[in-house]
């Protein structure tokens, strides 16, 4: 049990501390990571000094260092030694995305890939909440395990992913340990972790019982440095994977609609949907074909979703901000303070600029949208006039503060 319940149960002098020979206290760094100290410090302080005391720990913080130093007497510090790191059968992939492009990432590898299980892994425990709350506003069965959650509500959680009630479970790493379930195919790195032994247990929850796992690993940036140290730990090299494009993620859903489609004409039983069909065309003016009418009801089904390309783009060395790139000879970067929070798209961009500035589309250049504003690349003898042109105007309401973009922001 915890060790709050221990403290009960000497208080209550269920339990003769006195007659105490051994201590074992398991999942070591865990518990501290949980805000126990002081209760285990408490026990060890109420059992003899005459006894034999064992910390079993996956990681060894400097917290527990100082509970050897405290409470062992000349202890040995046993470290095993795995022979083989990674486990053999997962593909480890990763992906350069930009912190504001991770999520669309995330659901479009989920879309494409559509695994039975998986576990996404965040950094911290706030990290893990926002995502899920992402994760379920995009309409996928999401829930967090971290630390902060009451044994009771991990143990539901729990039981959600292993019965398929959710099958994205986003975590942190000292909820991992408790995820033993066989059927995790995948496990996204939605942020690289601090350690590289972390990554070693992270990608371990997939792969189970000789099963194929992937793994998926979102850099950029600085992060390519900790990556290499996670290539040199594990004695493995992490794949490239590109960005699953719109059309990747149209196709997988098609295909998985036409499979259900193919399932639901097999088992027949249509007559009732037929005569429904038959009496519509009868009872049109407009002659429609059978082809028409199927993909008026696949787009129905299917939904229009308007997605923009994620336009991959290498970070930029030594930049003081990350926004402030150069742009293409005889063009110079504008910045516009409307964004994808404000449901902005290229086209909304393009057509502002082209109409009050009365410049061709065409010769404007990359439009880079990002979560609350926009860079976009125009002739550099047009700057000018489109930043007055613009000045004030609105895009869906907003009002535009546009300015040239490479002024370094001090």
């Amino acid at each position: 049990g915890t060790p709050g319940r221990t403290i009960d149960h000497i208080k209550r002098k269920t339990i003769k501390p006195g007659n105490v020979k051994m201590v074992v206290l398991d999942e070591a760094d865990e518990m501290l990571d949980m805000g126990f100290r002081e209760d285990i410090e408490t026990i060890l302080e109420n059992v003899p000094e005459e006894r034999q005391t064992t910390f079993f720990s996956a990681t060894m913080p400097k917290a527990i260092l100082e509970l050897t130093k405290k409470y062992q007497n000349e202890p040995e510090h046993i470290k095993v030694v795995r022979k083989e790191l990674t486990v053999e059968n997962i593909k480890q992939y990763y992906i350069e995305t930009r912190a504001s492009n991770k999520i669309e990432v995330l659901s479009r590898l989920i879309d494409v890939y559509n695994p039975k299980l998986s576990v996404v892994f965040c950094n911290t425990k706030k990290g893990a909440d926002e995502l899920v709350g992402e994760l379920q506003g995009r309409g996928y069965f999401a829930d967090a395990l971290h630390g902060d959650l009451k044994q009771v509500q991990r143990d539901i959680v729990m039981d959600k992913f292993r019965n398929g009630t959710i099958d994205i479970l986003v975590a942190t790493d000292v909820a991992a340990r408790g995820i033993d379930v066989d059927d995790v195919e995948c496990v996204f790195n939605f942020d690289l972790p601090q350690d590289e032994e972390y990554y070693v247990h992270r990608i371990g929850r997939t792969g189970r019982a000789g099963r194929e796992g992937l793994s998926f690993s979102f850099v950029y940036g600085r992060d390519m440095r900790k990556m290499k140290d996670i290539e040199r730990y594990t004695k493995s090299k992490l794949e490239k994977h590109p960005i699953p494009t719109v059309g990747d993620v149209e196709e997988k859903k098609v295909g998985a609609f036409f499979e259900e489609v193919k399932r639901v004409a097999n088992e027949g039983k249509l007559s009732k949907q037929i005569q429904w069909l038959e009496n519509f065309c009868e009872n049109e003016d407009v002659d429609y074909s059978m082809v028409d009418i199927a993909a008026a009801l696949l787009k129905l089904a299917m939904g229009e979703e308007e997605k923009e390309e994620i336009i991959e783009e290498k970070p930029k060395k030594n930049r003081r901000r990350e926004e402030s790139a150069g742009a293409k000879d005889g063009m110079v970067r504008l910045f516009i303070n409307v964004g994808k929070k404000q449901r902005v798209q290229a086209k909304d961009i393009l057509g502002a600029i082209a109409g009050e500035a009365g410049i061709p589309g065409k010769t404007i250049g990359t439009i880079d949208i990002y979560d609350k504003f926009t860079f976009v690349e125009v002739p550099k003898k047009k700057a000018k006039t489109i930043i007055e042109k613009m000045k004030n105007k609105k895009i869906k309401g907003n009002k535009l503060n546009i300015e040239k973009a490479n002024k370094k922001k001090k």
